[in-house]
């Protein structure tokens, strides 16, 4: 926008308004998208933080039916830890009823320095475990720990 060097300040002024509206209805506009953005975001990691801690209980329980509401039920779901690999639903919820169930008498997760980091469109989670049983045979203790 051009203004001749004679025209009175308070038109040139007048004439700016309805730019300077626009330019403030778009940065308060923007800000409110980033502050819902925010807020999903706060949602999203508490919701993958519960599911951490939901994974951690299905296993103290050796309970399938709380882990079926952790997975997927995909064929690329997988399940990896120092014993084992396995990938789809159907063995994924063998190693609870098996592994975990039949396996150990007792069973103790622990999920500590949780991490999530979530984007618009994706979301990562990190953190250590302790697992510690006892074997159901002979009673021995096991534990493992990792990331």
């Amino acid at each position: 926008m051009r203004f001749a060097p004679h025209q009175p300040f308070l038109v040139r002024l007048a004439r700016l308004l309805p730019l300077a509206a626009v330019l403030a209805a778009t940065v308060c506009s923007a800000q409110d998208k980033r502050q819902a953005t925010n807020a999903n975001v706060g949602q999203a990691g508490d919701e993958i933080k519960r599911l951490i801690s939901m994974y951690a209980k299905a296993a103290d329980e050796a309970d399938p039916t709380l882990a079926s509401r952790i997975w997927c039920d995909s064929s690329e779901d997988s399940l990896i830890n120092p014993v084992g690999r396995w990938h789809g639903l159907e063995q994924i919820m063998g190693f609870y009823r098996h592994d975990m169930g039949e396996m150990y008498s007792v069973r103790d997760l622990k999920i500590s320095e949780v991490s999530v980091q979530v984007y618009p469109d994706a979301a990562w989670a990190e953190f250590n475990w302790n697992f510690s049983a006892k074997r159901r045979k002979e009673g021995s203790s096991v534990s493992f720990r990792g990331m």
